[in-house]
């Protein structure tokens, strides 16, 4: 999944690029290439937005099993007093 998430991370930061570069081109060379700036900023956007929602998943388990564990130790030690 790691692999997964880097290869994610190349692709939007290749389109981020690619999407600079026509913006800064189409008016100099008089392109109208509106719509696939448009639809690279909405496929960059959407693969964020599942890179960063899924961090959120993970660190929102990660606090739910510290809380856990913190639970756990805190029963542990009430049962042995």
């Amino acid at each position: 999944m790691k692999k997964f998430k880097k290869i994610t991370k190349y692709i939007v930061n290749g389109l981020n690029m690619v999407n600079a570069i026509i913006l800064v081109l189409s008016p100099i060379w008089g392109w109208n290439l509106d719509k696939i700036s448009k639809t690279i900023i909405g496929l960059a956007g959407i693969i964020s937005t599942y890179l960063v929602s899924g961090k959120l998943f993970e660190k929102e388990e990660e606090e739910w099993k510290q809380e856990y564990y913190k639970t756990m130790i805190v029963e542990s030690l009430q049962i042995t007093n």
